[in-house]
């Protein structure tokens, strides 16, 4: 794959994993995309798996496996004991090898964590403890251990049938083996309880019938999380006691999912030194994976060259962008799409959607056939606002090869994203915007930047289709009140009395409010919801901010809401609609806006085709804008050949 010099000569020098060849270091660790279909791998799994190995990942980790019907989280996870499965794994396998990747099937049983919902079971772990959402959890005995051992025998079996390289357990993020390693969840008194070797024993007979199946010669590892404090001892315990080839170092748990799969909040990399630990203690023929927010080849670069480790899991980043490899190796590192940890992926996994991604609107789509640029007529494309949404819609637009010209009336492109990424800890957000700044210059898109453009100039310029991405404005509905993204342009006050009023929960009432508080503010942080944050939950960084608050002295009113703006404050009434005058020298409104779209039926009344997309159309998330964006190119065609003559503009529902 490399070809010259590289700036990243560890990262792409070939190693070994019992003989077999791995062409990098980079690994696409295992992880749920809910894209299973019927219980098995089907055409969406086989694109989005072949994109990453085509990209260049040396090694892939197929997602979990359950083990036994009480073992997985999603109605989507894969069944080795259906028939179909395993001639659709070998097709997969098949076509990942065919790519140069390495595979290797990982096996799970989560344990407390299992979702009952999906599996229709009782909760499994080493004692009886309350459950997550509810009842109690099974102990389970001598049988049941018997059965768990028989579980993982035969789904490994059925994986290498299909022709894996090798197998992987999951012993980490509290799964049922990590609670058997875990001093504190694991209260047995019998031999799988006590000391570290009595708690380990359980793993260590996992992997030593799975050795007995496997024979010298096909891969073997485990994972293992930092969260649990006896980590590395446990980690020793299992490699001198088992014939293993690899350990993967991961962190956090269920309880702790912000590390699990950290946002953007946590410094990219810093699951690094937890895997370092790992890496002094175990034998160099031993290899180890560390992970945790390497979204760089820099940070993977780095984490080989100290040793910290021997392999790098970039799995987000090989998400946001499957061709990271090909392009670090041929030295075009500018061009990869990074991952910024928005965490859209994990929020839909949570949700028992398939993931997705905030800066890849093509994750779970890459099995559809791709447009034959040579046979798409070359249109012209006006973009107008260079917000999120026009630069990817000016992106996909000329990277389907038509001509695009993008204006935008501000100085800079971005938008209102980059109010956001001034906040405290969302830095990363500028890279949605600097990528597509690259992007849309590689392909020599005409940007007009201090340019407002009307109904008039653009007719006049005939354009084929007209992309209106023009954003959106607060809601004019308060006097003396200023609107969270207005403030964040200008010089923030340093003093006085403010109540921020936050309604959708979000990053820009957190921040706002935290920015003013550091600033010297004394705030009042007012939002409809049970907490702060809510809607960042799933994205795992709500309690992040919550935290963030606390430290800042944030004073936080819940449930509740403004009824009316004065001059010196504002009326604040609760769920039981008591009210409540607060004395402030500022309000500022971090609430819903409405969609700037004046563009759009004038346009459509010259007869051009007209398009609204992000906020113009709906004031909505991130990952909305840019899907709107993307998803442009594939409506172009369609809406040009359904133009009426002027006076009978085409509807535009195809966005």
């Amino acid at each position: 794959m490399v070809s010259g010099t590289t700036p990243y000569p560890r990262l792409f020098s070939p190693t070994t994993l019992r003989a077999r060849d791995l062409r990098n270091r980079i690994v696409l660790t295992a992880h749920t995309t809910s894209l299973g279909q019927d219980g098995i791998p089907g055409s969406r799994a086989m694109g989005y798996y072949c994109a990453r190995a085509r990209g260049g990942a040396g090694l892939i980790v197929l997602e979990p496996l359950p083990v036994l019907p009480s073992a997985g989280v999603t109605p989507q996870n894969y069944r080795f004991e259906d028939p179909r499965f395993v001639p659709a794994l070998r097709e997969l396998v098949a076509a990942l090898h065919g790519h140069g990747s390495l595979v290797i099937q990982q096996l799970y049983h989560l344990g407390r964590n299992a979702d009952p919902d999906a599996t229709m079971r009782e909760l499994w772990g080493p004692s009886p403890e309350p459950a997550p959402n509810g009842g109690r959890v099974r102990s389970i005995d001598e049988l049941d251990i018997a059965e768990l051992i028989d579980g993982h025998v035969r789904a490994a079996s059925a994986a290498l049938s299909a022709g894996v390289d090798g197998i992987e357990c999951m012993f980490a993020y509290d799964t049922l083996v990590d609670g058997f390693l875990s001093d504190a969840r694991n209260a047995r008194d019998d031999d799988y309880g006590g000391s570290l070797e009595n708690r380990s024993r359980l793993g260590r007979e996992i992997l030593e019938r799975l050795r007995e199946l496997l024979g010298p010669d096909p891969v073997l590892g485990f994972t293992i999380s930092s969260s649990l404090p006896s980590y590395v001892d446990a980690a020793v315990a299992l490699v001198d006691a088992c014939d293993v080839d690899y350990v993967g170092v991961g962190n956090g748990d269920y309880d702790n999912l912000h590390l699990l799969i950290p946002p953007t909040e946590v410094e990219p990399g810093f699951g690094v030194p937890f895997a370092a630990a790992v890496r002094g203690r175990l034998p160099s023929s031993v290899l180890v994976i560390a992970e945790g927010r390497i979204n760089d080849p820099a940070i993977a670069e780095h984490a080989l060259q100290t040793e910290a480790c021997d392999l790098a899991g970039m799995t987000r980043a090989l998400i946001a962008d499957p061709e990271l490899p090909r392009k670090a190796a041929h030295g075009r590192a500018e061009e990869i799409r990074p991952c910024v940890a928005d965490n859209l992926c994990i929020a839909r996994r949570l949700r028992k959607f398939p993931i997705a991604c905030l800066q890849n609107p093509n994750v779970g789509f890459e099995a559809e056939p791709p447009r034959d640029q040579g046979e798409t007529e070359r249109l012209s494309v006006i973009v107008v606002g260079g917000g999120l949404a026009g630069l990817e819609a000016a992106r996909t637009c000329a990277v389907a090869g038509h001509a695009v010209r993008l204006y935008e009336e501000a100085d800079t492109l971005g938008g209102q994203v980059l109010q956001v990424a001034s906040l405290p800890r969302q830095e990363e957000l500028r890279a949605l915007v600097t990528w597509r700044e690259r992007e849309i210059e590689r392909l020599d898109v005409d940007v007009r930047l201090g340019t407002q453009a009307d109904a008039s100039t653009i007719a006049a310029e005939s354009p084929s289709i007209v992309v209106v991405a023009t954003g959106s404005r607060p809601q004019p509905r308060r006097n003396a009140v200023v609107g969270a993204v207005d403030l964040l342009r200008g010089p923030l006050p340093t003093s006085g009395e403010v109540i921020v009023v936050d309604e959708e929960g979000h990053r820009k009432g957190v921040g706002t409010a935290e920015v003013l508080a550091r600033s010297g503010c004394s705030v009042l942080l007012v939002t409809r919801n049970l907490l702060p944050a809510a809607a960042l939950d799933d994205t795992l960084s709500g309690q992040l901010w919550r935290d963030a608050l606390r430290a800042a002295n944030v004073t936080i009113v819940n449930d509740a809401r403004i009824a009316n703006v004065h001059s010196d404050g504002a009326t604040l009434v609760d769920v039981a609609g008591r009210e409540n005058r607060v004395r402030a020298s500022l309000v500022v409104d971090a609430g819903t806006h409405f969609a700037v779209d004046d563009l759009v039926a004038p346009l459509r009344l010259l007869g051009l085709p007209t398009i609204a997309v992000g906020d113009a159309r709906a004031p909505r998330g991130l990952h909305d804008a840019i899907w709107d964006g993307a998803r442009v190119s594939e409506s172009v065609e369609r809406l040009v050949a359904r133009a009426g003559p002027a006076g009978q503009p085409p509807r535009a529902d195809e966005v």
